[in-house]
């Protein structure tokens, strides 16, 4: 049986805090980034003291905090392990 896709959003609060939706994983996080994967896509959130403060696969959403400096989706849906080791 197919998974349907999810809606896919994201809202960020004075470049402090965020919150999204459509998260399928999150395959790092550390203080300068994160990787996810969302029904849009692989996306990347680069930034300072990031730190996530929930995360729920049940229902897709996720919210974090700390000094947002960029958002960017990736063109394919690349696995992360092979755009790190090409």
């Amino acid at each position: 049986m197919e998974k349907q896709q999810q809606s896919h959003s994201f809202e960020v609060l004075n470049r402090t805090s965020c919150s999204m939706t459509g998260i399928q994983k999150v395959i790092s996080s550390s203080e300068n980034g994160l990787s996810l994967i969302s029904s849009c896509g692989a996306m990347e959130v680069v930034g300072k003291k990031l730190k996530i403060d929930n995360f729920s696969v049940d229902d897709g959403t996720l919210s974090f905090e700390g000094e947002i400096d960029c958002i960017k989706y990736s063109a394919k849906k690349t696995p992360l392990i092979k755009r790190l080791f090409k």
